[in-house]
Parts: structure tokens; C-alpha cells; sequence
């Protein structure tokens, strides 16, 4: 083993490329045209792994060890799998609330959004009953184009709806859009 091995070892790990035994900072690299691994797009469905990967950047190392259920489909209407889970977050300060991470692979980027949806029967963006036997149940719901447009009032969503249901009040629905808000957010919350 070469004594420079660990040095090796420790620039790999702070983001450095070893090239011909020299040490690079790879932004070094990135103005003469040489990319990071990271940079490369990524096509293809959402992978388990990538939605285990952005539910721990998003909610924390335990989120994952949380009751929760996964929707595996193309809820942004561009002929790639998607992946979202939902679980009950009882850890939170403001009391409990049901966590919705949508994972999307756009233009070869993967992204994430979390929407935390309180349980509170006086607000719209809401769940109006938290049972502790079982979370609400998710789905989704193939809506026609001119439903987006007339009743949910934008054109540019794609048409798979995902439903969150507690039996008890109009069921939350989200939409994806193309185009993200002034936040960045692409999922569209829509109720009756």
C-alpha cells in the first residue's frame, strides 16, 4: 500500500479527484470541462433507493423506520416512474402530522418536495382526523384534462391526482406542475 494511500482516501472523501497521482479540488476541474460523477443526469424511473435516499435528507435518519405506505407511478406525466410515501411524523413540535414526500426524477434530476399536512379541522391545508390505528390512506385518481382546468384552475397540471383520505372531510389532492412557484414547489394542493 502506497503511503499516500490515506491522503487518497481523505481527498475522495472531501469531494477531490485524484488524476495521474496528482489531488485536485474537482471545482478546480469543472472550469476546464470536467465533471463530477454527481453531475452526470440520471434517466430512468425512481428507484426505492432513491426515495429512501431523499426521505432522509428531507425528514431526518428515522423517518424511513416510521409506518408508511409508497405510491409507485407517473404522477408528473412525463412517462417516468415517480415514487411518494406517506407516514404519520409524531415527532413533531406542533404536534402530529401526516408527511407527504413526493420524489421526481425531472429533466435527469432527482428531487424531492415534503409537505407537512397538519391534523386540524379549521384550516383547508388539513386532515380533519388523526386515527392512531392506522395512517390516512393514499392514492391516486386519473382526473380529464378539462377537470384540471375548469375546476382545479390550471391547465398545465398533469392529470394523475394523488389523494389523501381520512374518511372524514374532502380528501387533499395534489397536482404536479411543470412549472414550480415562487418556492420552488411543483405539487399543486387542491380540496373541493
Amino acid at each position: 500500500m502506497s503511503k499516500f494511500a490515506p491522503l487518497f482516501v481523505l481527498c475522495a472523501l472531501a469531494g477531490g479527484i485524484v488524476t495521474n497521482g496528482s489531488v485536485w479540488a474537482a471545482d478546480t476541474l469543472k472550469g476546464e470541462g470536467v465533471k463530477s460523477p454527481t453531475e452526470k443526469p440520471v434517466t430512468g424511473p425512481v428507484t426505492d433507493a432513491d426515495l429512501y435516499h431523499e426521505m432522509r435528507l428531507q425528514a431526518g435518519q428515522y423517518a424511513a423506520q416510521n409506518r408508511h405506505q409508497i405510491l409507485v407511478g407517473d404522477f408528473t406525466c412525463d412517462g417516468q416512474t415517480d415514487r411518494i410515501a406517506g407516514w404519520v411524523d409524531r415527532d413533531h413540535p406542533d404536534g402530529p402530522f401526516f408527511d407527504v414526500l413526493f420524489v421526481t426524477r425531472e429533466g435527469g434530476k432527482l428531487g424531492s418536495e415534503l409537505k407537512h399536512i397538519p391534523f386540524a379541522q379549521d384550516k383547508q391545508f388539513a386532515l380533519c382526523v388523526a386515527d392512531d390505528t392506522a395512517p390516512p390512506p393514499m392514492s391516486w385518481q386519473q382526473v380529464e384534462p378539462d377537470y384540471v382546468r375548469d375546476v382545479v384552475g390550471n391547465a398545465d397540471l398533469c392529470t394523475t391526482a394523488v389523494r389523501i383520505e381520512d374518511f372524514m372531510c374532502d380528501a387533499p389532492q395534489f397536482y404536479w406542475n411543470k412549472t414550480a412557484d415562487k418556492n420552488g414547489d411543483h405539487w399543486v394542493f387542491y380540496r373541493n
